[in-house]
């Protein structure tokens, strides 16, 4: 099965920290729509051999188009591709843009999990990372999400400037005691091209060590696996049965195709992503043509290496298909790595897989320069 990623490239100011692609002028919301239902006839022609499971929104923000408008793309997607009866509805959605009103219609809608932007329950946190909502919103908004969506989760920021573990472990209890079901924890980065990095640069920000971070790292997961939560790709966590679909096709290689400007795919072994101007992706579906660049076909190697990083940051490197993509023998190739890593606790194996222990999470992109 394969999955269908909508990025929609509209947020209602950038965050300090945000580096992806987005434009914050809602005057181009109707270009933008009408040229992504011209992209989804064309590629629904191209793939219409291909059967998707997974639909998500990302961006940007989606609950940044009205709820109708999301509701009305599900509808052009559905009619065009040939999508299953289960298939799992993700959008992404900030607190301060949902309501119980929108949040019924999303459900009403056939979508089945939302994914919200909390990052944090301290106002102090939220003021600092430039939020909009307060940390009492996105309590009201999770207690308002959970009457209608068993299957949500919230994303948390740590590794902030002067934070510690107390402040962490603040937002994680608030967290595990609304009943989150699934939590993705990321460590704040300071991206080339953001404010935040240009706060660093003047020393007004400071980004925390390499080791602090780790620090936070186990202790987010110790946090959260000791709360009953299954830590299963780098920075997700899981309550059982709440595991993310559609993020898990880009951990083992599978096909997942990208719509709207930006978006990246990966499909029949093939590789490209969109053109990034709002403009140049209507114009060149205008024309009746797909928006893409940099398409590329990874050759062998190339494969490979990304099976292993991408695997080793989920549930772990499948014996039998490294030997399919490399022809080689797991246990010959990488004997010695095996070893140093399952003796120092860092990774386990058996008959079928080789995973990174959570303390091998914690090193996992070390780990992967040194050994793979």
């Amino acid at each position: 099965m394969s999955g269908i990623y909508i990025h929609i490239p509209f947020c209602h100011k950038r965050c300090v920290y945000c580096d992806f692609f987005l434009v914050t002028n809602p005057n181009l919301i109707a270009k933008f729509i009408k040229a992504l239902y011209q992209e989804i006839e064309i590629s629904a022609h191209a793939y219409k051999d291909s059967t998707f499971d997974t639909i998500y929104f990302g961006g940007g923000t989606p609950s940044a188009l009205s709820p109708q408008q999301i509701i009305d793309i599900i509808k052009a997607v559905k009619k065009n591709f040939t999508v299953t009866e289960d298939v799992e509805i993700t959008i992404e959605a900030n607190p301060e843009d949902l309501n119980s009103t929108n949040i019924h219609e999303y459900r009403n809608a056939s979508v089945n999990r939302l994914s919200l932007g909390v990052q944090s329950f301290n106002d102090t946190e939220l003021k600092f990372l430039t939020r909009e909502h307060t940390a009492e919103d996105a309590v009201e908004v999770v207690e308002e999400v959970k009457k209608s969506f068993d299957n949500y989760s919230i994303d948390i920021i740590y590794s902030l400037p002067q934070q510690t573990t107390k402040d962490i472990n603040y937002s994680l209890q608030k967290a595990i005691g609304l009943g989150v079901p699934h939590i993705s924890a990321y460590a704040l980065t300071f991206e080339k091209r953001t404010v935040l990095h240009k706060q660093m640069e003047k020393g007004i920000a400071k980004q925390n060590s390499e080791e602090t971070e780790s620090e936070m790292y186990i202790f987010v997961s110790d946090t959260l696996s000791n709360a009953g939560y299954k830590h299963y790709e780098i920075s997700s966590f899981t309550k059982p049965g709440y595991e993310s679909r559609h993020n898990g096709k880009y951990w083992v290689l599978k096909n997942y195709l990208g719509l709207g400007p930006s978006s990246h795919s990966f499909f029949n072994g093939k590789r490209w992503n969109n053109v990034k101007s709002i403009e140049e992706y209507s114009t060149i579906l205008g024309e009746d043509k797909l928006p893409k660049e940099n398409e590329a076909k990874p050759d062998k190697d190339e494969l490979l290496f990304e099976y292993v990083m991408t695997s080793l940051r989920s549930g772990g490197i499948e014996l039998k298909k490294f030997s399919e993509l490399s022809g080689n023998d797991f246990h010959e190739t990488k004997k010695e790595a095996v070893k140093i890593l399952v003796d120092s606790k860092f990774a386990e194996i058996n008959d079928e897989r080789f995973a990174l222990t959570r303390k091998g999470f914690s090193i996992a992109d070390e780990i992967i320069a040194k050994y793979f």
